[in-house]
């Protein structure tokens, strides 16, 4: 991956349009009442990763609404902020695929040990904004593993670590990073 930034005026400008949970995981528990929480932290863990790389200028889509409300706050009118908004060379849109856990451990004679494992896989694709054409497509997959020990009659076994689902998906969009800019920045330099 190439690790030197570039000055903003030569940054390619992206935007994550979509991004969803679409693993069992998918209702309930992991969705609240403004939507899907797993796949808004997926897409906040996109971001931050390309924004990291100081190789692109990441625009906002996801929550273009609440943009859209506070600038008519400001007095802003609707045709003013379309105006405003910054145009992409490119669309990220994405989903997480699978998201599991489990547990193994044993007791022994003095103690016992625990661990705890989630394991992710995200998929993505890059669209270009204008044509609608797919030129890009990715999978990456990650894991987190907590483990614990304790020594019998002392201290009690704890629910499962639900950060630990997070952490597989940042580690899945991790393991996508170098073939996403790697791509990105050759788009870029045919442009």
């Amino acid at each position: 991956m190439a690790s030197n930034p570039l000055p903003p005026a030569e940054r390619m400008t992206i935007a994550i349009a979509r991004f969803t949970n679409e693993s069992i995981y998918g209702s309930g528990l992991f969705t609240d009442a403004y939507g899907d929480r797993l796949g808004k932290q997926a897409a906040d863990l996109l971001a931050r990763h390309l924004m990291q790389t100081q190789r692109f200028n990441v625009v906002e889509r996801q929550d273009i609404g609440k943009l859209k409300d506070e600038a008519n706050l400001m007095g802003t009118h609707e045709q003013q902020f379309k105006q405003n908004l910054t145009g992409v060379d490119a669309l990220i849109l994405g989903s997480v695929a699978e998201l599991g856990r489990d547990e193994t451990g044993g007791v022994w004679l003095i103690g016992k040990q625990r661990t705890q494992r989630a394991r992710a896989r995200v998929v993505l694709r890059m669209v270009d904004p204008i044509t609608g054409q797919v030129f890009y497509t990715q999978e990456g997959t990650g894991e987190a593993n907590l483990t614990s020990s304790s020594t019998l009659g002392f201290g009690g076994t704890s629910g499962f670590d639900s950060t630990l689902e997070g952490k597989a998906i940042d580690a899945a969009i991790v393991n996508m990073m170098n073939n996403v800019v790697t791509t990105l920045d050759s788009r870029r330099k045919h442009q």
